[in-house]
């Protein structure tokens, strides 16, 4: 039996509930495989010559051959092969290829390089629920007693940490979801007030900047370790707990919502709710501020033709301005969530 076969058996065996919870797991792994196993691959029995690079020609060949053709698509692989590399990892069989890569921006790249269809994410949440959660994870979070909590407890309230993070700097920075959850230390400067992403220099809130430096303050005393200027936000904080996943933050979300009693509309008959609805939620406002749609395609990280087709009227027209980082955080500044962030 090929090497990387009987991994892929062992790694079946041994993470059965993982792969109860996220069914294409599976399926992408054992594609996985097979490619690996093609006559002009041959790499079924080498995995120490396994790296990047032939994760990228994997995709590129089932997208040849029509099994590949969008983003979401090439995030579930990704996220399969990854955690497949997590396992292998940590039981010694190899080192994860994918620890020293921008996981964010190789996907982004992925996409660009082989045309594959962007998610057109439609809907958005209404602005005094998202409000009424922020008022809701801060009160949660400020009556939280470390020392008498249990475990499910201690997670929950890391879960709603990270939450309120995420929700807060998708509003002050309505970009994607991958985006946000690719924000590191080293995106930061002047002490937590300023974040650089997509090219903006967006201004951060003083209650955001509190909240940050309480998480961070918070993981630290968990990880016993101090946060450095490559590491991941969000896998930092959740370091302790184990390996962050982005997919995480739709079921967190539903909980919270649960927990709090709002948007129970757009529970019902779900169990998982989207993240993604924030940033259109925060993008429309800032087109019914009459912001440039030049300037909310460059915050977004869309183009300007999505932008202009989903958010604006067709006889929407506007004018370029000097200063984009000045307006940009001027329009964010005006939208009514803003004093709750």
């Amino acid at each position: 039996m090929d090497v990387m076969l009987k991994f892929k058996n062992e790694f079946f065996e041994e993470r059965k509930d993982l792969l109860n919870k996220n069914h294409v797991y599976r399926n992408n792994i054992t594609k996985f495989i097979k490619y690996l196993s093609l006559p002009e691959v041959q790499l079924s029995n080498a995995p120490a010559r396994i790296n990047i690079n032939v994760i990228e020609e994997c995709i590129r060949y089932y997208h040849n051959e029509g099994e590949l053709n969008s983003r979401s698509t090439m995030e579930f692989h990704l996220e399969s092969v990854k955690s497949f590399y997590d396992y292998l990892s940590e039981t010694g069989k190899a080192t994860d290829i994918f620890s020293n890569y921008n996981y964010s921006k190789f996907k982004d790249e992925i996409v660009e390089k082989y045309g594959l269809l962007e998610p057109v994410e439609r809907g958005s949440y209404k602005c005094e629920d998202i409000k009424t959660i922020l008022i809701e994870l801060d009160k949660a979070i400020d009556n939280f007693q470390d020392g008498s909590a249990g475990v499910r407890e201690e997670e929950r309230h890391l879960q709603r940490i990270i939450l309120r993070l995420f929700i807060k700097l998708t509003l002050i920075a309505p970009a994607k979801r991958s985006v946000i959850a690719g924000i590191k230390k080293s995106d930061f400067t002047e002490e937590y007030k300023k974040l650089s992403i997509n090219g903006i220099n967006v201004n951060i809130p003083c209650g955001l900047s509190r909240d940050l430096c309480a998480a961070l303050k918070y993981a630290e005393s968990k990880n016993k370790e101090s946060v450095k200027e490559g590491d991941n936000l969000f896998e930092y904080l959740y370091k302790y707990k184990g390996k962050f996943r982005v997919e995480s933050l739709n079921t967190w979300f539903y909980n919270i919502a649960q927990d709090f009693g709002v948007m129970e509309h757009e529970c019902k008959g779900k169990k998982t709710l989207a993240v993604e609805p924030i940033k259109n939620m925060a993008i429309q406002m800032m087109v019914d501020n009459m912001i440039n749609p030049v300037f909310i395609s460059k915050i977004a990280g869309l183009t300007l033709t999505m932008i202009e087709s989903t958010y604006y009227p067709k006889d929407w027209s506007a004018k370029r301005e000097e200063d984009i980082n000045k307006y940009i955080n001027k329009s964010i500044a005006q939208n009514d969530y803003y004093c709750y962030v």
